[in-house]
């Protein structure tokens, strides 16, 4: 044996050698159902995988954009999808000629074991390589122009001369820096904001930055605006002179321009890292200025003077802003003498105008004329007179002190801050300027009548849904404010880059403080300050901690904000602050408790602890009886789960007041979710004591929970309830405040919002919140087919819907079964990751469905071959923006349904068309020109085989900009290439 054995080995091994291939075929047939659950089991790991980052990639916005490697694996991953669900659909066919698996073609089963043995393999080897090196974001490339909001310039009037010397000298190759001066008011800004906004410009450079100056700029604070401006990212410790590096850095090599609005002094461009302007580098600085001595600091090549307005110019504004009654026969020639003293000046016939609008008194207009051509007094004689004359008229006509002191209020923020409108109305009200005696809802109310009045008065703007002031109207609030014998004491040094606190004597007698937006690292010990009403300390990221007895003094406080400092507790002697009517410690990061001695406010109204490490609330919180909103978020880690934590049974209930609850939590720990069933159970009893909830947002783990909610809340039976946000059965990973894009609902204005998380079956309680809901999420359900299956009568007040991974759904709604239409006030349709969605609308819809819609963007349907029929593209006629990503089948956007059928395709007021990762896509509108009269924008990206775009200049009178790479550009065909030439400047 032993000369045997060595004999036989290689024979052994030779055989080995020779069977294996035929045991591996084998296994292929025997192991067919194992192999093909393992392919399964591993795919769905892969396909969470690619929604955990592409939530990640979503969650940075436009902030961010993927890495190049982030894409290809996503874009892999897509490839893999559509191979598995083809690998799915033959494996099903098989069920049917197999008996047992064995079928009866046995090539047919070796085959696909073969495939899905191979796919396993790949998306194996897929998850190992999610783990990116460079992560899975980086800072994306800025828009070349951020558009402003504007008026619209007419030709032939001032505005629009001016703009045209101002284009003129852009387009000197030998100008490098253009000033525009002229005093106050007149429309500096206004000229700069209709020049950034110009198509002409946006093709002349790389990127457009503007930047606003103000009064007391620091360097830093521009150099943090351009570092914003080109998505750089700074740390809070980097010298200035570093920062400049990596500003010149950024742009060294870009052709900008820099926009420079509101100079006051020279600014050193070098010490900002602004490269030096050159005729070879075509970079170009345009600056705004009261004084044209700024523009010969500044060594501008071209300074051009903002005119008055003409007689008739100014007539014709004043006319508009005051209304038709000028043209009475008995007012007019007062009006005009109104307009006379106004001297052109835009900002003050604005004012003016608003203040004496729809006015029939012939006696105030007589009062008018008297006042404004009346010698200056004192407390304004110092100051830009013309201006601050005419707008303090406006001042003085308002209707009472209440209304006087809201506008006065505003002044508290920075320099063109942008005011969120809610937050200033609850400032209103808790210094009593708005009745405190009425309910949330009806101050609220109150509030926005107020908002309105002034912004119809033209002292306040509306700027992206928000509040601004003028920085002229600003200066003139500040200067009433700081008046001696004006009863109102303001100190405001918001935004100066200080880093030290005011002197203890300027604390004195001060009505209300803002120091917001700072550097300030430390705090008086004990300032004695007993007259202050409010403190603005938020955004101070440097003020980590507050002395033990500086509260002590500051009996009146009415307001206290403390958000976005790095805080980690609160001394003992916010006991002191026994009429705090508001309390802010949002996003506070490294807060870690509230001290029982809040318990002593027992005054306060407003309590919003959101984005802390607070993990509990005092019992102490029970005796805060007049508390109106309590915004709280957990923060839980492993060690706090072993504790017994979060809102202890019987705090909420004593809260009779309560108006407004928010319950958040962050949490890491998947083992959290069964701590958090139970105490949202005992949460949800204790909210059911409070008579008045108005508005709540909760997370309910369980559909269980849910249910018992609607059972036994009061005010949601008596359908009191004016707003709310409810994510049934998510990830506590999530913040509920982020589940719907960061949106928060606002007490009183109706909008209510509900998220579906990874439910199967669709419940009563489902329906019945569903029913009240304005927005609406639908996250990874396992068993719909159909938005139908909801009911569309379920679905009428919907104005937002959002589907993502939703795996049986093949048709988003189908028309042939409704009896009414469709979605009639959507206005917002997003649909993500839907693996076997085939088409968004089916069959004939009845007039007024989806009749409001204005936005629908689509990514990661892989299914989907088309999106719109020729017969549902007549019922959008108010879509504005379409968006479409990563839809690896999609063939084309529109489809003629009948072939040979004639048909206009319009869409009257789309502007943005944005085509990315579309490999498959061979038409926009096969054959057809798109009459798109409001396009503006068109994006084009990785969509190899679409070869012609359907727009001219006179079906897309208003396109401005073709973003798309030059190389494909070149590849398009066109039936008269003049239609190329007319659209070749719009490329970007």
């Amino acid at each position: 044996m032993n000369l045997i054995g060595p004999l036989l080995s290689p024979v052994v091994e030779i055989m080995k050698c020779s069977c294996a291939p035929i045991f591996r075929r084998l296994g292929y047939i025997k192991d067919l159902e194992r192999n093909f659950e393992r392919l399964n089991e591993k795919a769905r790991a892969l396909y969470d995988k690619k929604e955990d980052i592409q939530r990640e990639i979503r969650r940075h916005g436009n902030e961010k954009t993927p890495t190049s490697q982030c894409q290809s694996w996503i874009s892999k991953v897509d490839e893999i999808q559509n191979q598995v669900n083809a690998i799915e659909e033959e494996y099903s066919k098989g069920d049917k000629r197999c008996l047992r698996r064995w079928c009866l073609d046995i090539s047919l089963s070796w085959k696909l074991g073969r495939r899905i043995v191979e796919k396993t393999n790949c998306i194996l080897n897929l998850s190992e390589e999610s783990n990116f090196e460079g992560g899975v974001v980086v800072d994306a490339l800025p828009q070349i122009v951020e558009t402003m909001p504007v008026i619209t310039v007419e030709d032939g009037t001032s505005t629009e001369r001016t703009l045209q010397k101002i284009l003129k000298c852009m387009r000197n190759e030998r100008i490098q820096k253009i000033g525009i001066w002229g005093m106050g008011g007149v429309g500096k800004t206004t000229v700069m904001k209709i020049l950034n906004n110009l198509p002409e410009i946006a093709r002349m450079f790389e990127i457009v930055i503007w930047v606003t100056v103000a009064k007391d700029f620091s360097t830093r604070q521009l150099q943090t605006e351009i570092a914003q401006r080109l998505s750089l990212n700074l740390l809070n410790d980097e010298s200035n002179e570093r920062v400049a590096r990596r500003i010149f850095q950024s742009l060294r090599g870009m052709k900008f321009l820099l926009l420079m609005d509101d100079v006051w002094a020279r600014v050193d461009l070098e010490d900002i890292g602004i490269p030096y302007l050159t005729q070879g580098n075509g970079c170009k600085l345009v600056l705004t200025t009261r004084d044209c001595n700024v523009c010969h600091k500044m060594e501008t090549n071209e300074e051009i003077k903002v005119e008055l307005l003409s007689v008739e110019e100014a007539w014709e504004l004043f006319r508009e802003k005051a209304g038709e009654i000028v043209d009475s026969p008995n007012i007019q020639p007062l009006a005009r003498c109104v307009v006379d003293e106004c001297d052109g000046l835009p900002l003050a016939i604005v004012v003016i105008g608003a203040s004496l609008r729809k006015e029939d008194n012939i006696l105030i207009w007589e009062n008018a004329v008297q006042e404004l051509s009346a010698p200056s007094t004192s407390d304004i004689y110092d100051m830009e007179e013309r201006v601050f004359k005419r707008l303090k008229f406006s001042f003085d006509r308002l209707e009472d002190d209440n209304l006087k002191n809201c506008f006065l209020y505003a002044a508290l923020f920075p320099e063109d801050h942008n005011i969120d409108r809610l937050e200033l109305i609850e400032y209103w009200r808790a210094e009593g300027l708005i009745n405190s005696g009425s309910s949330l809802v009806d101050a609220r109310k109150k509030g926005h009548a107020i908002l309105k009045h002034l912004i119809d008065a033209s002292l306040l703007l509306k700027s992206y849904g928000m509040i601004q002031m003028h920085d002229v109207i600003r200066d003139l609030a500040l200067r009433i404010t700081s008046s001696k014998g004006s009863g109102h004491r303001f100190l405001v040094r918001a935004n100066k880059d200080i880093k030290d606190p005011p002197e203890a004597e300027e604390w004195k007698n001060i009505e209300r403080m803002s120091l917001m937006q700072n550097k300030i690292g430390n705090l008086p010990e004990s300032p004695n300050c007993p007259t202050l009403l409010t403190l603005f300390l938020q955004e101070n990221y440097k003020l980590r901690m507050i002395p033990a007895s500086f509260f002590k003094k500051m009996c009146a406080l009415r307001v206290l904000n403390l958000s976005e400092t790095s805080i980690n507790s609160l001394p003992h002697s916010i006991c002191n602050l026994v009429n705090l009517r508001i309390f802010y410690l949002k996003s506070c990061p490294k807060l870690e408790a509230i001290p029982p001695q809040i318990g002593a406010i027992t005054g306060l109204e407003v309590l919003d602890a959101q984005d802390t490490r607070i993990t509990s609330l005092p019992v102490e919180i029970g005796q805060l009886t007049h508390l109106k909103v309590l915004n709280v978020a957990f923060s839980m880690g492993r060690d706090e789960i072993e504790e017994d934590v979060a809102i202890s049974g019987g705090i909420i209930s004593r809260l009779s007041q309560l108006e407004q609850l928010s319950v958040d939590l962050r949490s890491t720990e998947s083992q959290f979710e069964h701590e958090w069933n139970k105490w949202a159970e005992a949460i949800l009893k204790d909210v059911s004591y409070v008579k008045g909830l108005m508005s709540l947002e909760f997370y309910f783990p369980q559909l269980e929970s849910l249910e018992c909610f609607l059972q036994t809340i009061r005010p949601w039976k008596e359908g009191r309830f004016t707003s709310f946000n409810f994510d049934v059965g998510r990830n506590p990973s999530l913040s509920i405040r982020t589940t719907w894009f960061g949106y928060i609902p606002e007490l009183g204005t109706k909008d209510e919002i509900l998220t579906i998380r990874g439910c199967d079956g669709i419940s009563r309680a489902i329906l019945e919140v569903l029913s009240h809901a304005s927005r609406f999420r639908l996250h990874g359900h396992r068993s719909i087919h159909s938005l139908c299956e909801l009911g569309m009568q379920n679905t009428r007040r919907l104005t937002d819907c959002f589907i993502s991974k939703c795996d049986e759904m093949e048709i988003f709604i189908e028309g042939d079964q409704l009896i009414e239409a469709a979605l009639p006030n959507l206005t917002e349709l997003e649909i993500h990751d839907m693996l076997s969605l085939k088409s968004i609308w089916e069959g004939s819809f009845l007039p007024g469905s989806f009749n409001c819609l204005s936005d629908l963007n689509l990514s990661g349907c892989n299914k989907l071959k088309n999106i719109f029929s020729s017969k549902i593209i007549t019922q959008l006629s108010n879509l504005e923006a379409l968006q479409v990503k990563s839809c690896s089948a999609l063939e084309e956007v529109i489809y003629e349904e009948a072939i040979g059928v004639k048909f206009d395709c319009v869409l009257p007021k789309l502007r943005i068309l944005r085509l990315k990762s579309l490999p498959a896509l061979v038409g926009i509108l096969k054959g057809h020109l798109l009459n798109c009269s409001s396009l503006e924008e068109i994006w084009a990206f990785e969509c190899p085989n679409l070869k012609r775009l359907p727009v001219s200049i006179s079906n897309a009178p208003k396109l401005r900009r073709i973003r798309c790479k030059r190389e494909w550009w070149n590849e398009l065909e066109w039936d008269d290439n003049a239609i190329k030439l007319q659209l070749e400047p719009l490329l970007v």
